[in-house]
């Protein structure tokens, strides 16, 4: 009875911990988005050598996420959480004592690992220590702590090469990962729920559970319509400087700071939003949303369209993520959710990892104006995907 009463609140103790630990892991993590090119070109590797160091850490994050959530379900939350930040922490280290290309692309092959493990037990932590009457809202605040970071980690981390160099920018990384490793100590045990669950998941089986998981449309259609809508916005991220030097359009840096602004800004909004607004309509109208900014971003000629689109994203994107993360969570059992979260973040590592291939492609081809009217067509489709899976949950019910 007593646990029960501490679950009924939202902000605990170890609420505000993994949210902490998240924002600074991540933050450390996304110092390097824009600064690790330049590194590179540093120790003399060229573009394409360039590219594939910054793409293994989504592509060793891809391989990992699913024995993660096993291992997860079967052992617990705190023991991985505390293994993925050991591994950054000590992946930051050694990048300021083996500087050369080849151990590079080690390190960021261990760091996508590290990150894999952190980000995925961190996750499943969170939904575990959220009340289950207040999961949408749990997860719209601790998705603050995963989307903040990508504002702030990218402008942190050059600011910082700019003035003391690149061995200083993984010495802050170093500094944010110790701490997220130190506070992560201080969670409380596993629930005796958890432990139970880890021990049932274990006689079964956790290759045949995963694929059961796998099956539930509860599951796969929310990560399918995540796929679709991310895999779209892997084009903005990778192309939109490229695409403003082009439109002759300056300032395109601010889009990412106003999308990251107003997504926290509607996560604090959202749990009014949940109790006023249909969740069909906030879905629907959400996915119009990130619909319409790639539309405005097909015509954008100056920094006024563009900070729209990032306006219009935001709302969307901001909104969209928590509901198909709850709508995951609901459909499966609490033994499960490890392998449900690490499903569902799977599919937005491979969105984010495979899509700026193939936006590469068509913007060479036919230009970037078609090419943003492509990731619209993929938001349009992401609408299908759930008013069918909408649709076929209530002929169930």
């Amino acid at each position: 009875m007593e646990y029960t009463e501490v679950k009924s609140k939202l902000w605990t103790k170890d609420f505000l911990l993994v949210n902490s630990i998240t924002f600074l892991a991540m933050t450390a993590i996304t110092t390097q988005m824009g600064t690790l090119p330049l590194y590179v070109t540093a120790l003399g590797g060229s573009k394409a050598v360039a590219g594939s160091i910054v793409g293994i850490l989504g592509i060793s994050a891809l391989f990992f996420r699913l024995p993660i959530g096993i291992l997860l379900d079967r052992y617990g939350r705190r023991l991985l959480l505390t293994i993925g930040l050991a591994i950054l922490f000590i992946d930051f280290a050694l990048l300021n004592v083996l500087q050369t290309l080849l151990m590079l692309f080690c390190l960021r092959l261990i760091q996508g690992i590290g990150n894999s493990i952190q980000a995925t037990s961190a996750a499943t932590m969170a939904a575990d220590l959220i009340p289950k009457e207040q999961l949408s809202v749990g997860l719209g605040y601790f998705s603050i702590a995963q989307a903040v970071p990508g504002a702030i980690g990218p402008l942190l981390g050059l600011a910082v090469v700019e003035a003391y160099g690149f061995e200083a920018l993984f010495r802050v990384a170093l500094l944010l990962t110790s701490v997220a490793f130190v506070l992560s100590f201080f969670l409380s045990a596993e629930s005796p729920r958890t432990l139970f669950f880890g021990e049932k998941s274990k006689s079964k089986g956790g290759a045949a559970e995963a694929l059961s998981v796998m099956k539930n449309r509860g599951v796969t259609f929310p990560s399918l319509i995540m796929f679709l809508i991310c895999f779209a916005n892997s084009g903005v991220i990778a192309f939109i400087a490229q695409f403003a030097i082009e439109k002759k359009i300056s300032g395109a840096g601010y889009y990412f700071t106003v999308m990251t602004v107003v997504t926290v800004l509607i996560r604090f909004l959202f749990p009014q939003m949940l109790k006023r607004v249909n969740q069909t309509f906030l879905i629907c109208g959400s996915i119009l949303s990130i619909s319409a900014a790639f539309g405005i971003l097909a015509y954008a000629d100056d920094l006024v369209h563009l900070l729209l689109a990032a306006v219009l994203y935001g709302i969307g994107f901001a909104s969209l993520l928590p509901v198909m993360n709850t709508i995951v969570l609901q459909s499966i059992s609490d033994h499960e959710r490890g392998r449900a979260i690490a499903i569902f973040s799977a599919a937005l590592d491979v969105a984010y990892g495979g899509g700026a291939m193939l936006w590469g492609i068509i913007a060479s081809m036919y230009g970037f104006q078609v090419m943003y009217l492509f990731c619209g067509g993929f938001g349009i489709t992401a609408l299908f995907v759930y008013l069918l899976f909408d649709g076929r949950k209530k002929k169930m019910s």
